[in-house]
Formats: structure tokens, sequence, C-alpha cells
């Protein structure tokens, strides 16, 4: 389906999506957060299964556990804030804007 826009007619248009960039950049912020928060329960978990191992085991076992914790909760949360900030964009915002006259519109509910 291609959309025109409303105002010109012109069917060069494209979708901004704000609110999914938006959504998508807070969301792996927070989720990194979240994940560096816990990341020591992570660090434990690791050291636990490197401590079989040894020492080194135990030491590599609780960076690659913490870097874990914080890769999964960004990943977790950009995913979620991108399909929060879809939505938005879809039946909040403008998110559609011609090139030819610069008009940011909504397409018309089907």
């Amino acid at each position: 389906m291609t959309i025109h826009c409303p105002n010109c007619g012109s069917p060069h248009v494209i979708s901004r999506n704000v609110g999914r960039k938006l959504g998508g950049t807070t969301g792996a912020a927070a989720g990194a957060a979240s994940g560096a928060a816990g990341a020591l329960s992570g660090a434990k978990a690791g050291a636990l299964v490197g401590a079989m191992v040894g020492p080194a085991g135990i030491t590599i076992g609780g960076l690659s556990g913490a870097v874990f914790g914080g890769l999964l909760g960004g990943t977790t949360f950009g995913v979620a804030g991108a399909k929060l900030g879809h939505e938005i964009d879809q039946k909040m915002l403008d998110n559609y804007a011609c090139c030819a006259c610069k008009c940011t519109f909504r397409p018309h509910a089907e």
C-alpha cells in the first residue's frame, strides 16, 4: 500500500519513526543500567561456574557474567522500548513526512 501526502498528493512519503528511535534508545540505556545493577548477581553466578576451573575461571566467569548481564538487559529493554515507540508512532505522532512539501501527517485509520 502506497501512502500519499494528504496535502499535495505526492507518493514520495517517508516514515520518521521518532517514537521507535527514542523508545529503543531510552530502553537500551535503562536496560544497560538495570543490567549493570544486576551484574553483581551475574558476576557471582559466573564466578561460581568458573570456580570449577580454578582462580582464573573465577575471574573470567565473573567478568563474563557481569558483561552478559549488561548486554542482556540492554537488548531486552531496547527491544521493548522500540516496540512501545512503534505503537506511539502509529497511534499518536505524525509519523509520515512528505518529501515534496515537507508536510507531516498520520494516515487515517482503515
